[in-house]
């Protein structure tokens, strides 16, 4: 098992990669001091049915008792980030607390498990600890590292939200074995990221060995994790509560792939990882056209490892017209109102771009349309 820190003063918090490290969870509670005895782990019934006893063995061993809130079944994940949810997880939290049992949660799940289960955490008594337990490679390399919480309203996604960090999370790299293809690839395209923006040792090393090489070999692999949660601890470090322009580094094809989610209508036929992708490129041509791209290799690079991890070069019957209202929500807007892009310059460095010109989004857009 390997760990490296989020260094947040008193919020700092360990990050511990491994294989089969899920047998150790009463040990990661006692090196973070979480004294309370009853636990309600956040989950979904699929991944409940994976690992839910032994989760509730290794607890067990520590004297921990736990309880299981399983999310109600539904035609998209995201739906677990409901109200009607989010009040049902209040309510066990309070029948539990109220018989006089101190309790904390854990987060056992992807990027949205991870979102609901911290919201809970912060708001329940002014916010008592939580764990994550992330089981997506997604979730491993981003979403369960930072403490960004939060819940959906009709109105739109993660409308009620705060930051509030776990205390800490546990990545067992075993858990990853059940995932759908598609899943893998989804995940992978936020390591490629990581990759583009920082890390441009991470990015040879996809190149070189694909998703079948990663994803089998469970050294590498463990590798690859550790590398985007050390990039993803420093970041957080420097910029917890995102007020400093540096986070926002990792919002590196986010602004396109949040529009070609949201014109999609979040239909499942486009996963986040595959928007993600194409929202790279366009970030990619749109530097490329405007001279912010030094390295004239890296949007064909990108291509050819997107396609190595089974992601899209292009999206499918998008209007123009359509991704630029979507792009008019994007939370990434600065409060001018102007459009701001994460761009590449070579791999490894960004800049953040403000007002692109519409012709030159225009033409990056109808670029990767199919």
């Amino acid at each position: 098992m390997r760990a490296l820190q989020v260094r947040l003063k008193d919020r700092s918090y360990p990050i511990f990669v491994g294989r089969d490290i899920l047998s150790r969870a009463a040990d990661v509670l006692n090196k973070v001091k979480i004294s309370q005895k009853h636990a309600i782990v956040v989950s979904q019934k699929e991944i409940a049915a994976h690992c839910q006893w032994r989760l509730t063995d290794a607890l067990a061993k520590g004297g921990v008792e736990a309880a299981f809130f399983l999310t109600p079944a539904a035609k998209s994940s995201e739906a677990a980030k409901s109200q009607g949810t989010y009040f049902k997880l209040i309510k066990q939290l309070a029948l539990l607390d109220g018989k006089g049992r101190s309790v904390f949660l854990i987060a056992l799940g992807g990027g949205v498990i991870g979102d609901l289960t911290g919201f809970a955490a912060a708001v329940y008594r002014r916010g008592i600890p939580y764990i994550q337990i992330p089981t997506t490679l997604t979730a491993q390399v981003d979403s369960a590292i930072g403490g960004k919480t939060g819940i959906d309203l009709p109105e739109g996604k993660n409308l009620l939200g705060a930051i509030y960090q776990p205390r800490a999370v546990l990545s067992d790299t075993a858990l990853l074995d059940t995932l759908p293809d598609r899943h893998w690839s989804d995940g992978f395209a936020e390591v490629i990221k990581y990759g583009v923006i920082r890390d441009a040792r991470l990015f040879s090393i996809l190149e070189k060995n694909g998703k079948e090489g990663i994803r089998k070999n469970h050294r590498l692999l463990e590798k690859v994790i550790l590398r985007c949660a050390r990039i993803k601890a420093r970041i957080v470090s420097e910029d917890e509560w995102d007020k400093k322009d540096i986070r926002i580094v990792l919002n590196f094809g986010h602004t396109a792939g949040h529009a070609i989610e949201a014109a999609s209508r979040f239909s499942r036929e486009v996963t986040h990882g595959q928007a993600v992708a194409v929202g790279m490129l366009i970030a990619s041509d749109i530097a490329d056209s405007l001279g912010v791209l030094k390295d004239k290799t890296l949007t064909g690079r990108l291509e050819k490892t997107l396609l190595k991890f089974d992601l899209p070069l292009f999206y499918k019957g998008l209007s123009t017209e359509a991704l630029f209202r979507a792009m008019g929500y994007d939370k990434k807007k600065t409060d001018s109102g102007k459009n701001r892009f994460v761009l590449p310059v070579t791999i490894g460095k960004t800049a953040v771009v403000s007002d692109v010109p519409t012709d030159v989004l225009t033409k990056a857009l109808e670029k990767r349309r199919n």
